[in-house]
């Protein structure tokens, strides 16, 4: 698992990362990391220091790297860094947090703290988004460790956590759930069972309190499944692995991968932890929405490709009859084509929606677009026609709002080429006012109010933030593209509509996770490179193409030569502080989705994982195509045009016929 130069890590001793689990990360980038006064001449380090009482020494981070236990983080919420440190006094523990005031470093604050070590030292907006709070892991233990949370407060700083929080290892993190980051970091606790094996619990601070949160599970615990999958792996015969693989699985929302886990847990003589929690937890799972087992498959009529669906087997249950499938979506719904109209059917195979429509888009939040010629509309998860009345356009539905384009059939719409909101009832709950509008995200929408005027809109229309400029663009990372002037450079403003950063760019992207692709090139010719909220370059611009492949991790891709211009360019994979993780071999790859991306090189397709390496325990595929893990385990290989499924050891479960036999 690669870690970029930018995350903290967190392990003790002899551990978890020297084994399976490799790292665990604090993913919660280390904003303003050391901010000195110019006049400044000393180090934090040696600031510090002049601060110690005497006899006492600054404390080293039992990490890897071993670092001094020194940060530098806004704690109070005025945009100026707190300097906070750990030392020893007479075998005790001390936090020392320093505050610059009246043109000197004072001591904001002194706090004893327990143990002997220091495991974890960063800051997160824990208990509010935008405030940070500071976060100690005082080790007591050899690999447990007892967790401070300290906010500040009138009266100084104030430990939030309760007596009880320990923990064997942390992530930190704003894990996004169904409406994406929040502002507010969650804990990822793992705390040590027996063996390597971890009990984990995922808190939100809420309430006056840590609480499970719940809403992130699906993004968090696929993390915790892989790792227990190398345990497994690793040790087959020891039943608590299994067990906690199930449970992990449960989590990240696949029940197909969990049933198959606890079922192998209660197989064991002496189940762990009792045969009564491993029935219990198969219940859970088998309540669970179920996440489609059959898999689309075409084969060779006399009437041409026929499509239909196998089980993980092999075995043809639905009958190979439509003319296109799609995969059976989280509803147990797929959409197919028959006689050239477009329905859903269910799991049996049976119509819920007959084949009248020219499109079916996938569900999104329970509604799907539907069109018929130019007309579009939204239907429900049994077929009914949600909308009033038919729209030019509409897009899928984000946080219960879809964007429709206004039309002027039969008089029906005032404003036709103008762009408006529905609802999940169909109703026009903001009307067609804006030249241009995009998906809400975090409760907010970018829309064109009218040339030279753009705002950010909420759930119910108002305005939240209005941009006088001949361009804004949609924010990422509460950052947006503007331009001045129009045709003129692009550089960035904040959601407040201050200059963050001056034109510069000839092109400029949405940020996301506080990096944004952008080219500096004049002409057609373009050259990419990649920028941080200061305007850093962390990648140069000389790139032909740059993606963002998610789970911080860029393909960067250079064109084989201007005297091959039928080859396309060559991707290299680095991370978000742009270091190459390899050569440019590659030419294709996927977007990363729970540690993993589909690459091809010259010889095949496979799956790479975070490093950049090949990621062991799955398939290389000869050809040149691409590669999806499927919710039962098993993995799709569209590969040289033809379409087949895999099980992790390599083994065709079935292969579609050779299109050219």
């Amino acid at each position: 698992m690669g870690i970029s130069s930018s995350s903290a890590v967190f392990c003790l001793g002899n551990s978890i990362s020297s084994r399976s689990r490799h790292t665990i990360r604090q993913k919660h980038r280390e904003r303003g990391r050391i901010r000195m006064s110019v006049n400044e001449p000393q180090s934090p380090v040696q600031l510090v220091g002049t601060h110690l009482p005497e006899g006492a020494e600054l404390v080293t981070m039992s990490t890897p790297a071993g670092q001094p236990a020194v940060i530098a983080e806004d704690l109070t919420g005025d945009r100026v860094p707190e300097i906070s440190a750990v030392y020893r006094l007479n075998d005790a523990l001390y936090l020392l947090v320093l505050t610059f005031s009246g043109g000197a470093w004072r001591t904001m604050a002194r706090i004893q703290g327990p143990g002997y070590g220091v495991t974890l030292l960063t800051a997160a907006p824990v208990t509010k988004p935008g405030r940070n709070n500071l976060l100690v892991g005082w080790q007591i233990g050899s690999i447990w460790s007892k967790l401070s949370v300290y906010e500040w407060t009138e009266h100084g700083l104030a430990n939030v956590a309760p007596a009880e929080m320990s923990y064997s290892y942390i992530d930190v993190s704003d894990w996004p759930g169904p409406g994406g980051p929040d502002g507010q970091a969650e804990l990822a606790l793992w705390i040590h069972d027996t063996g390597e094996a971890y009990r984990t619990e995922v808190l939100r601070w809420r309430d006056g309190g840590f609480h499970p949160a719940q809403d992130v599970y699906p993004a968090y615990y696929p993390e915790v499944a892989r790792y227990y999958e190398r345990m497994t792996e690793s040790y087959p015969d020891y039943p608590f692995y299994w067990y906690y693989l199930a449970e992990a699985q449960y989590r990240a929302g696949i029940p197909q991968a969990a049933l198959h886990s606890v079922r192998r847990a209660l197989g064991f003589a002496q189940p762990y932890p009792s045969r009564e929690v491993l029935l219990t937890l198969e219940r859970k799972i088998m309540q669970m929405p179920r996440v489609a087992e059959l898999l689309r498959a075409s084969i060779r009529t006399a009437e041409g490709i026929r499509w239909g669906y196998i089980n993980t087997s092999g075995k043809m249950v639905i009958a190979a009859r439509y003319e296109d499938a799609a995969d059976f979506q989280k509803n147990g719904l797929a959409t197919v084509r028959e006689d050239g109209k477009y329905g859903l059917i269910d799991q049996a195979g049976v119509w819920i929606v007959p084949p009248t429509y020219d499109s079916i888009r996938p569900f999104s939040e329970h509604r799907a677009i539907v069109t018929e010629g130019d007309a579009y509309r939204l239907i429900d998860e049994q077929g009914k026609v949600v909308t009033r009345r038919a729209y030019s356009y509409i897009s899928d539905m984000r946080e219960g709002r879809s964007v429709f384009r206004g039309t002027d059939h039969a008089g029906e719409t005032k404003h036709p080429g103008r762009y408006g909101y529905l609802d999940s009832q169909g109703y026009e709950i903001i009307p067609a006012r804006y030249g241009e509008a995009g998906d809400f995200g975090n409760g907010r929408a970018w829309v064109k109010i009218r040339d030279g005027g753009y705002a950010l809109i909420g759930l119910d229309g108002r305005s939240l933030n209005e941009y006088e400029f001949a361009y804004a663009g949609p924010p990422g990372a509460g950052l947006l593209a503007y331009q001045q002037q129009a045709g003129g450079k692009y550089g960035y403003i904040d959601l407040r509509g201050q200059v963050r950063l001056h034109p510069a760019f000839t092109a400029a992207f949405p940020f996301r996770c506080q990096r944004a692709v952008i080219s500096m090139a004049e002409g057609k010719l373009k050259r990419y490179g990649v920028i941080d909220e200061s305007g850093r370059f962390v990648v140069p611009p000389e790139y032909n193409e740059i993606r963002d492949l998610g789970e911080e991790r860029l393909a960067l891709a250079r064109s084989v030569g201007p005297k091959q211009p039928s080859v396309g360019p060559k991707y290299a994979i680095a991370d978000y502080e742009g270091m190459l993780l390899t050569d440019f071999v590659y030419t294709s790859v996927s977007e990363f989705r729970d540690g993993l991306a589909s690459v091809t090189d010259a010889q095949a397709t496979y799956f790479i994982d975070q490093s950049g390496q090949a990621a062991p325990g799955y398939p290389h595929v000869e050809g040149s195509g691409c590669l999806t893990l499927k919710g039962d385990g098993l993995i799709e290989a569209k590969v040289d045009q033809r379409l087949s499924y895999l099980t992790r050891e390599g083994r065709t479960v079935w292969r579609d016929e050779d299109p050219t036999g």
